[in-house]
Parts: structure tokens; sequence; C-alpha cells
């Protein structure tokens, strides 16, 4: 045998032992890593500006990823993080001061944009005109109260004047004597006129087992809801007591109010009154606060006591509330100063000026 030949496949063998070629395959390269950009440019809003509060809204940062965008938003040392809605409202701010700040887009990896805002939240009254021309009917009731006095002042004044001239506390059972006189339909005087609806009923239609009439369509709604009063005395007192449709007075239950547009509605689980109605339930509900101290809170509005502000200057008081003032003075002796004179609740609380039915 040929020795080369031997020596060649020896070789071959320790060729193919080793796994043949001897030089290595270069491994792949990583992907490299995507580039991750940054949320879109928005802009941030002011609206519902009071004397303490704002409300900030902003627009959809839209992330080029697809990430998940929150917010945060940023006045001065305050800020509120991890925020997936579109507003938010700063509470107990200082009147008449102006406020900046920024609402920072996030998309969870380093990626944020940025947009500003700034307003001036509204000036209390630094004074009371005084010179009120109180109607003569009225003067009696009033004689006592110093007009020159504006805010807390002035509202404790109101709560005193109020409370003290309440001497007939009525029973909750006792409506029935009072409650349709006051809710007397102006045109027709056999009816009651229906708040939210504006039906005008008979005043036998009252939906109770003791009573043989048919149809019965209203009972009595509490405008401030009765399971949200803490004062027992509240619970019968007509200022905030309207007869209602009892099918709508049971789809408003005890939600909170809201505002809207319109006629009367539930939504989002909250209840708006009605165009027409707004101006009375804002009077209405303030009246509660003045004689009871009953908080105006997110139980009994969305945006607490500034919507009961925004209702009063936008719906001038009407004349079943004249009506209904006079008539519940001469059942329990006080009235409800927010109907006599809408701009109480402005010298008081501040902001835009509300009607003033006392003026020159």
């Amino acid at each position: 045998m040929n020795i080369k030949i031997l020596v060649a496949s020896a070789a071959l063998l320790v060729l193919a032992a080793c796994g043949g070629d001897s030089t290595e395959t270069p491994k792949p390269s990583p992907e490299p890593t995507p580039e991750n950009n940054a949320p879109g440019d928005f802009t941030a809003t002011v609206k519902n500006i009071t004397i303490d509060q704002a409300t900030i809204s902003w627009s959809n940062a839209i992330d080029p990823d697809g990430d998940t965008v929150n917010y945060t938003v940023k006045q001065g040392a305050v800020s509120s993080t991890s925020l997936s809605g579109n507003t938010h409202t700063f509470a107990g701010l200082t009147d008449g001061t102006n406020y900046n700040g920024t609402v920072t887009a996030n998309d969870g990896n380093g990626g944020t944009n940025t947009a500003n805002y700034t307003f001036k939240t509204e000036a209390k009254p630094t004074s009371n005109p005084g010179a009120f021309v109180i109607p003569s009917a009225l003067a009696s009731y009033y004689k006592d109260m110093d007009f020159t006095k504006i805010d807390m002042p002035l509202f404790d004044d109101l709560a005193v004047l109020t409370i003290s001239k309440h001497n007939n506390i009525l029973d909750y059972g006792e409506r029935h004597n009072h409650l349709y006189g006051a809710d007397k339909d102006p045109n027709n005087s056999a009816n009651v006129l229906l708040i939210y609806s504006g039906d005008s009923v008979d005043k036998r239609e009252y939906l109770s087992g003791n009573n043989s009439y048919s149809p019965q369509t209203f009972n009595t709604e509490h405008l401030y809801p009765q399971s949200k009063l803490g004062n027992g005395n509240a619970v019968g007192d007509l200022h905030h007591l309207r007869t209602c449709n009892h099918q709508i007075n049971s789809s408003r239950s005890n939600y909170p109010f809201t505002d809207g547009s319109g006629t009367y509605n539930l939504k989002n689980g909250a209840w708006y009154p009605g165009d027409e109605w707004r101006g009375d339930v804002a009077r209405m509900i303030l009246y509660v606060n003045l004689r009871y101290d009953e908080p105006l809170n997110g139980d009994i509005s969305t945006s607490g006591i500034n919507l009961f502000l925004k209702w009063n200057r936008e719906d001038p008081v009407s004349a079943i509330e004249i009506q209904r003032n006079n008539v519940i003075q001469n059942s329990q002796g006080n009235r409800n100063p927010f109907i006599d004179n809408p701009y109480l609740v402005t010298v008081i609380f501040g902001g835009e000026a509300a009607e003033n039915r006392w003026a020159d």
C-alpha cells in the first residue's frame, strides 16, 4: 500500500472528527434598540375659574410609538401625577391671584412633552354697595341687617337672621298643609307646578296610601337629599321641598347635581335639573347651607359650591320662587334671602355678578 495515501486518509479522518473546517462562524450582531419617541405636542387650557378654584384641561398628546401616556399637572409646589384623564381641578386658591403651571405628558419610557398654562383667580368684592333699594314689603324683615358687610361677616349675619326668623319648625308630615300653596301654579290655582318637568297637575294627585284620589302623580322632592341631611329640622323645611313627578323623583334619587343643558337628565351618575330650574335649585341648596350649615361637597354637587354660584348667575329668579318665598314666610317665619336678592351670593362668595334685585 502507498504510504502517502494512508497519511492523507488519516488526516481527513482527523478533520472529520474535529468538525470539518476549523474556521468559526461569526455570531449575528444584536438588533439595535428602537429609538423612543416622545409624546406629540398638545395644549392646556383653564376653565371654571372662581375665587378659589380652577380646572386645568388638556388635549391628548399622541405618542408616535403607541405608548400609553399619563400626565402630571404642576402648579407651584403642588403636583398631581399619574393622571390618565384630561382634567384636574386645583382648589383652595387665593382670590385675585395669578397662577401658572405645566402639564407634562409621560410615555413611561423616558419620553416627555410639556404644555404651559396661566390664569388669574377672580377677586372677591372689596365692598358691598350697601345702597340697596330694599322693597317696602321686605324693609321690616331686613331692618337689622348691615348690608355694607361682605364675605363671611355678611353670611354669618344672614344666617343668624334666617335662623332667628324660623319660628315655626314644621314636621315633615305637616308639609301637605303648606307645600301645595307654595307650589301653586300661578296660572291655575287648582294645580301645583312640578319641579324638573314643569308639569301643572291637580294638587289632589299627591302620592299617598291615605289619598283616595286618582291618579296620583307627584310626591315631595328634597332638593338637598334627605339621606344626606345632618340636621333633623331640615327634613320639613319648605324652602328646599318641592312637588315633583314621583317617577322623575325616583330617577333623581339622591344623586349629586351636575352641569348640563336642556331638560332634566341623569348623566354619569349625577343629576341635571334642567335649564329652567337650575337657578331655583342653586338658591334652595344655598339656603340649606346658610340655614343649617349643611356641606356643599361632592355628595351634593360635582363641582362643589361653584356649580350653584354659576347657576345662580345664569338663571334669574322666577315667579314661582317669589311666590314660594312669600308663602313659606307665612308658614314658618323665615325667607330665603338669595331669592330676595341673588346678588347677595356674589357679595358673599365672589365671582361674576348675579342679578341685583335691589339695585338703584
